[in-house]
């Protein structure tokens, strides 16, 4: 079980997972949770309430990390909960994002409402491009921003308030699509060998 944790770099979340399990929550519940509190990290967001949606991404990003942890601990992984998982962290991301979008559209910013709509798409095609690929029979471990890394970098910025946010959308807009682009090529190296 440890290796298999570690394995999955979730090691950190362990301790978490262990006093979850102890509460009686379950992974369903957990990305239930999740689910919930990226919906009021977005609405903080639309609010322009920056620090305390940061803090609610964060939450909902432990959740998310904690709920397959939570399932390996109780023995209740499954492929069905594995691709509901995947599915509501879509959700969570876009969530997130449109609370965002709405900021700045509300705020008659279209430069940096168009540089979330690139953090979003960007986002998407990190997973989708490892989705596919893992569809398609092979590993996908190749790029720089996973989902995780995603939720911190979103979160450190918006600690800093608007401009860090701002600073998160860069990185995330740039990185997003650049580990899109490195896995596009390295799924055609495969693929055509």
């Amino acid at each position: 079980m440890r290796g298999v944790l570690k394995e999955k770099g979730k090691f950190l979340v362990v301790p978490v997972g262990r006093v979850l399990v102890r509460m009686g929550l379950t992974a369903e519940a957990l990305t239930a949770l999740g689910l919930l509190t990226a919906a009021a990290a977005g609405c903080l967001f639309a609010l322009g309430l920056i620090r305390w949606a940061a803090l609610l991404v964060l939450v909902a990003g432990i959740l998310d990390s904690a709920d397959g942890t939570v399932a390996r601990l109780r023995d209740t992984v499954s492929r069905a909960g594995a691709f509901m998982d995947s599915a509501v962290d879509r959700y969570c991301e876009a969530i997130i994002f449109c609370g965002l979008l709405v900021h700045y559209l509300t705020a008659r910013n279209d430069g940096l409402a168009l540089l979330t709509f690139a953090a979003l798409t960007g986002a998407f095609l990190v997973s989708y491009t490892r989705a596919r690929l893992e569809g398609l029979g092979k590993e996908c471990r190749v790029g720089l921003l996973e989902r995780e890394d995603r939720v911190i970098v979103l979160a450190l910025g918006g600690f800093f308030g608007e401009s860090g946010v701002q600073v998160s959308l860069w990185v995330l807009a740039l990185l997003s699509h650049f580990t899109a682009i490195q896995r596009m090529r390295y799924a055609v190296r495969v693929l055509r060998d």
